[in-house]
């Protein structure tokens, strides 16, 4: 094993990683083989009733992609959608549910400022 440097950051390595790339990034880190932290966290899991499985999940979580893992070989940002017409689906889709959000916390502001929830809080308080 390596010595520690400072420099290195712990990330998750998607592209090498089976499940959410925790284990990767880890062996990345460490400068270990992946297949011994994975054997390390399935005992982890048997020996510690499950909370190696919280800890990898707030590992999960907590640490960023790789971002050498977030890029194709021709330097671009890679991505899930292809086309621009995908794209264009989902950022309509993320409006839509926005905007009926929005809408609704309109109906519950109206609501709570009118007089009829003033006089039910009143009848509640008696």
């Amino acid at each position: 094993m390596s010595r520690f440097n400072g420099d290195k950051k712990l990330y998750r390595n998607r592209r090498k990683g089976i499940v959410g790339g925790v284990c990767a990034g880890l062996a990345d880190y460490f400068e270990i083989d992946r297949k011994i932290v994975r054997i390390l966290f399935v005992v982890a899991l048997f020996m510690t009733l499950q909370v190696a499985l919280i800890v990898y999940v707030v590992a999960y979580f907590a640490l960023d992609n790789d971002p050498e893992t977030l890029m194709d070989e021709d330097g671009r940002l890679r991505s899930r959608f292809d086309s621009s017409f995908e794209r264009k689906s989902v950022f309509n889709s993320v409006q839509d549910r926005f905007s009926k959000v929005e809408e609704r916390l309109r109906k519950l502001e109206a609501y709570v400022t009118s007089k009829r929830y003033k006089l039910q809080d009143e009848i509640d308080r008696l």
